[in-house]
């Protein structure tokens, strides 16, 4: 046989392409067919370097190549799956890609392990720890080994992304299952498996948000269920049903916690304070056990709408099928007051029972305590500007001893306290103007709650609408916050208008008695008590300087006391006696009325009263604790004296 026909014993190893490119073939397919046919594979390098150093190609030809290992589960339940720790499926990952670095002649030196975490983003932590480590290992790690493409990437631009890193640091991709090489050939499938990675993972995306959007508009859940409620899982004729049902043990808290706060009575660290001491705790989970309910948990139940009977997906409310466990009015009032800044003192420990509620009347900042020591170590302890202190202004108030600023505040108490004949006129058109108020409501009461019911009908057609498709998500949305709007401004409308009159009746009496007895009262009170009386009654205290160097306390009074203590008022209600007095009957026989007597229209005292009734001072204005409250008899004979006449 001649040497032509003989045949080559490197034959079956010849590549396709280039031989003197031998080396960048097949890294990921030891002994495989390729896409682009049969590739001569071997587990050690050559370099051109060691045809002159025999020595150093053989010490170099026995050197493993060194590979990471990169495994990923995409949800908890996987790495959790039969019990085991890191279930079926990382496991199977790993031994499949130590075979393939074994093949390839690599070693494994250090694993990268993702368990529960999505693909649809290169922002996961092994995956940002393996980059790391890549950077700081350059010229040191030769492969980096994955079981499929989507291990590492779900969309194309991550994958491209990933790749060129890969590249600069002279690193190659290896996947044990797909059959990806550096060819022409290889690197085209390389493409278009990781397009049908994204194609997956973004139709899988859009089955599941259906499925989920399909199971709000019929009422169910998306979602772990909040405190107070339970994630359930049974079993009817064979098929697994998912349900949320209400915590026997932690649903009362969480009412309890809502109404309480409605109350304006707690901040959210002492609700949880109270929680806590109540028992109210997290749910359990597999991997964690149940504790004590924090201050995170307890705002984010406060401002938690699906405790209304109310499923939020995709920013779009829908009527849910689970249980509610408070109001929507109750609900609303409690995001009011979470938004509401604080006037005022705040509950925490002060030094003195005026900080915070006193002010300089000269450049308006706030009046800090600030402690002097004489040489014999004797402290007094000051009032003084904060914008003088700090220098921000050039204000020129002179410090105030606290034992002075306490008297002058005293001396202000005693003169606006109101003389009980002034009182007893007060209180009595009051209550004729509270009366007045209540036929004159009616209708307007009405007006409102059929506007109510057209807006909670204009939400029920709108979310039919959707429901049929008629409307897309976004308009739903937008559509949705609208109604929500006007809706809450219809039902706190209809809550100012249906105020308890009777609650008002009483209110009356409690600030017209905090009013006229305000100089005792506050000589006596704790300091704890003096406290609530000057947020009560002020918004500020004002610190001032006459010509003469004097100080002086100012004040801006707070509704209703405002009004109470207004010049108006006083000249108002002299008036109206007055004209009380000297009214003769006209032709008809008819007086004129108090009410219609004055340059102040009773109306606004009236209203006051209302808003009183409304708004967050209602809790505050209570007869204080340690002073004997004014009996109902009391009250029944002092109003009856008040509309006698003095």
């Amino acid at each position: 046989m001649s040497s032509s026909d003989s045949p080559d014993p490197g034959a079956h190893q010849r590549p396709v392409e280039n031989p003197d490119q031998a080396d960048d073939f097949a890294l990921d397919s030891h002994g495989q067919e390729s896409v682009n046919g049969n590739m001569t594979t071997t587990p050690y390098t050559t370099s051109p370097l060691t045809a002159a150093d025999p020595f150093a190609a053989l010490t170099q030809s026995f050197t493993p190549k060194r590979a990471v290992s990169y495994l990923r589960v995409s949800t908890r339940e996987q790495a959790e799956r039969g019990g085991r720790e890191e279930g079926f499926s990382i496991p199977a990952q790993r031994d499949a890609n130590k075979k393939k670095a074994q093949a390839v002649g690599a070693m494994v030196v250090k694993e990268f392990v993702e368990r529960g975490v999505s693909g649809t983003s290169t922002n996961r932590p092994a995956l940002q720890e393996m980059l790391r480590y890549l950077e700081a290992e350059q010229s040191n790690i030769d492969y980096v080994i994955v079981h499929k493409l989507d291990r590492l990437a779900r969309n194309r631009a991550d994958d491209v992304t990933l790749n060129q890193r890969f590249s600069e640091l002279g690193i190659r991709l290896i996947s044990t299952s797909e059959n990806i090489d550096q060819t022409p050939g290889g690197i085209l499938l390389h493409g278009i498996m990781s397009s049908i990675a994204e194609f997956y993972s973004r139709n899988l995306a859009n089955e599941v948000i259906k499925g989920m959007s399909e199971k709000v508009k019929n009422g169910g859940s998306v979602s772990r269920a909040p405190i107070g409620y339970l994630n359930t899982r049974t079993i009817e004729n064979g098929r697994e049903s998912r349900t949320v049902t209400v915590d026997e043990h932690r649903a009362p808290l969480v009412t309890w916690a809502f109404n309480a706060y409605a109350t304006g009575e707690h901040s959210v660290r002492t609700l949880t304070k109270e929680l806590v001491r109540r028992g109210l705790t997290t749910v359990p989970t597999a991997r964690l056990a149940e504790k004590p309910v924090e201050i995170r948990h307890v705002h984010s139940m406060l401002t938690n709408i699906y405790y209304t009977g109310i499923t939020t997906f995709k920013g779009v409310e829908y009527p849910g099928s689970h249980t509610p466990l408070i109001d929507r009015e109750t609900f609303e009032k409690v995001q009011t007051i979470l938004k509401e800044k604080i006037n005022g003192e705040r509950s925490i420990k002060h030094d003195h029972y005026l900080k915070s509620t006193i002010y300089c009347g000269h450049c308006g900042f706030r009046m800090v305590v600030q402690v002097v020591k004489n040489r014999h170590g004797e402290t007094y302890p000051y009032y003084s500007c904060l914008g003088r202190h700090s220098k921000r202004t050039n204000c020129t108030l002179r410090s105030i001893q606290i034992e002075h600023a306490e008297d002058l505040i005293q001396d202000l108490y005693d003169r606006i306290s109101l003389a009980p004949e002034f009182r007893c006129d007060l209180e009595t058109l009051l209550r004729h103007g509270l009366k007045q108020l209540r036929t004159d409501t009616d209708l307007e009461r009405e007006q409102l709650e059929a506007t109510k019911q057209t807006i909670e009908r204009r939400q029920r057609k709108l979310l039919e609408a959707h429901y049929n498709d008629a409307i897309p998500i976004d308009m739903l949305r937008t559509e949705q916050k609208r109604l929500d709007t006007e809706l809450a401004a219809t039902n706190r409308s209809l809550s100012n208008l249906t105020a308890d009159i009777a609650e008002a009746d009483e209110l009356i009496s409690i600030a017209l008695d905090i009013a006229q007895h305000a100089g005792n009262t506050y000589r006596q009170a704790p300091e704890h008590i003096r406290r609530m009386f000057n947020q009560l009654l002020f918004d500020k205290l004002l610190v001032t300087t006459d010509d003469n160097g004097q100080h002086h306390v100012e004040a801006t009074s707070r509704a209703p006391f405002d009004v109470i203590y207004s010049p108006d008022t006083r000249a108002f209600v002299h008036e109206a006696r007055h004209a009380q007095h000297d009214a003769t009957p006209d032709s008809t026989g008819q007086t004129k009325k108090p009410a219609e007597t004055g340059g102040l229209s009773l109306d606004v005292l009236s209203d006051q009263f209302i808003a009183l009734v409304e708004g967050s001072s209602k809790s505050i204005v209570v007869d204080p604790r340690g002073f004997e409250p004014l009996t109902s008899s009391m009250r029944t004979r002092r109003a009856t004296n008040c509309a006698m006449g003095p």
